[in-house]
């Protein structure tokens, strides 16, 4: 999905996967650093399981990054945890209304 992010150096397309079963709204730690956005540390960090139930090679989650999303016209401020999503971009947990869900509560092992 095409989606417009928001950066401090003004508007990005980029392009994201749609998971379902995802339990939060992540970003690759490559597309954070090319992209040069802010990031945050978090309280306390997690760890991450991948789609067949390994744990993600780039060990817990300890960063995550609050952006400005687009799509279809609708704008949301959304958390994105930072991790390594290997050949994805940006992983977005389902949709409602056209535009990605946000997530508070923080990833959870699967």
């Amino acid at each position: 999905m095409k989606f417009d992010l928001y950066t401090a150096k003004g508007k990005v397309e980029e392009t994201a996967l749609i998971d379902s079963g995802a339990t939060a709204n992540f970003i690759d730690y490559r597309t954070v650093a090319r992209l040069r956005l802010g990031t945050q540390k978090l309280q306390q960090t997690h760890s991450v399981r991948n789609i067949d139930g390994t744990f993600n090679r780039s060990g817990h989650i300890s960063n995550c990054c609050d952006l400005l999303v687009s799509q279809a016209g609708k704008q949301v401020r959304a958390r994105f945890y930072i991790t390594n999503l290997g050949n994805d971009r940006v992983i977005f947990v389902t949709l409602v209304s056209g535009v990605p869900t946000p997530q508070s509560t923080g990833p959870k092992p699967r």
